[in-house]
């Protein structure tokens, strides 16, 4: 065993190998190898790395600094890293530190403890990692699970598992699942098991398993596999989805829905909204086409184009823009049904239909039938009816004292 002392107790130079079990003091690794009697070198001091150094074993230290890149074929156990000039660091081992600082690669083979990580080029984690602020201006990859406050990565984050408060990546983020409360990505994020996220803004593309999130705002597209939850949802592009449940979704281009859609308030579509199952919302406007299972609305549904559904769609105020068409039943309260349009049943309590339209069997209590119309089934109401010029009826208009019950 070999104790050195003095302010460098030993200058281990290029192409050298000293054995250290402890060191009273500093000591400088100048491009030369240290090898660890008893398994650990223990520094009592500062590590000062120049050019390359090795340590063939566990390191001990205070600190370590320098413009050198250091390996450690052990565990590090240290105060803070400071190192310059484009240093690398790796330890074979575990990890425990108050501070890395590191200006170019970090490589960590084990598990990691530290408070504040700051890579300047590319950060690699084979083991869990416990931090507090990790950034990482290139690449952070993560192949265990990060646990921490907050992360930000310049360009690429890759990692098994995230859990933290904030994330914010510049370029693509990769994960397998993450619970975060805020998720600020400058182009694409996979999720490819899990995602519970507070608000996630993404300027690209987000890829999602399942997940529960609450505001989210997304630039490009959006598309999940599962059952998505939310609060609010806003898709610049287009939006597919599993399934989905939540407040509101708001989508520039056009949405897809595998299954079900459940909303609490607005559903809004500026191209075409396709949902294959049910759909089920306070208030529908879609500037294209609108198909469904059924679809139900407290409030409103305005649809641009056209509306196809299998057993219907229903809301206190239904309204079918010019040229426009239905294809199932149509329930409401309030319906309007645009010039030139055509329509399949109609049960309402007010009926408008627009000049030039074509309507199958009408239900409604009160009925305004425009010029050029054609009603190629029954027209039935209960109330007052009011009937346009050069007006087709299949079979004249009958007030009856009760209407058929609608379809749903």
């Amino acid at each position: 065993m070999v104790t050195l002392m003095n302010e460098f107790a030993s200058r281990v130079e290029r192409g050298q190998s000293v054995e250290v079990s402890v060191v009273d003091g500093d000591l400088l690794i100048d491009g030369g190898t240290v090898g660890a009697t008893g398994g650990t070198v223990e520094v009592r001091g500062s590590v000062v790395v120049r050019h390359k150094g090795v340590v063939k074993g566990n390191l001990k230290a205070e600190d370590v600094r320098g413009d050198g890149t250091l390996t450690i074929e052990g565990d590090l156990e240290v105060g803070d890293v400071r190192l310059e000039d484009g240093a690398s660091l790796e330890v074979d081992g575990n990890l425990a530190a108050e501070s890395l600082d590191v200006p170019r690669t970090l490589r960590i083979k084990g598990t990691s403890r530290v408070q504040d990580v700051s890579v300047g080029g590319e950060a690699d984690f084979v083991g869990d990692v416990e931090a507090e602020d990790i950034h990482v201006g290139g690449t952070l990859r993560a192949e265990g699970k990060i646990v921490g406050e907050d992360i930000s990565v310049g360009g690429t984050f890759e990692a098994k598992e995230v859990k933290c408060n904030d994330v914010k990546v510049g370029g693509t983020l990769n994960v397998g699942r993450i619970e975060v409360e805020d998720v600020k990505v400058g182009g694409t994020m996979t999720v490819t098991v899990e995602a519970a996220i507070g608000d996630l803004n993404v300027g690209g593309t987000v890829r999602l398993e399942k997940g529960e999130l609450e505001d989210v705002k997304v630039g490009g597209t959006m598309e999940s596999v599962g059952l998505v939850k939310f609060a609010d949802l806003d898709v610049g592009g287009r939006l597919r989805l599993g399934s989905g449940e939540g407040e509101s979704v708001r989508v520039g281009g056009v949405l897809e829905v595998q299954r079900d859609l459940f909303l609490k308030d607005e559903l809004s579509v500026g191209g075409e909204a396709r949902v294959n199952g049910k759909l089920e919302v306070e208030s529908v406007d879609v500037g294209g086409d609108l198909s469904s299972q059924e679809v139900h609305a407290r409030d409103s549904i305005r649809v641009g184009r056209s509306i196809t559904t299998n057993k219907g769609a229903r809301a206190d105020d239904v309204s079918i823009s010019r040229h426009g068409r239905a294809t199932g039943p149509i329930v409401g309260k309030r319906v309007r049904i645009e010039s030139g349009s055509v329509v399949e049943d109609v049960y309402a309590d007010e009926l408008r239909l627009g000049g030039s339209s074509v309507a199958m069997n009408v239900y409604a209590s009160q009925v305004d039938v425009g010029d050029d119309c054609q009603v190629d089934g029954k027209l039935q109401y209960t109330g007052e009816i009011k009937i346009g010029r050069n007006v087709r009826f299949s079979s004249q208009p009958e007030k009856v004292s009760s209407l058929p019950g609608p379809p749903l």
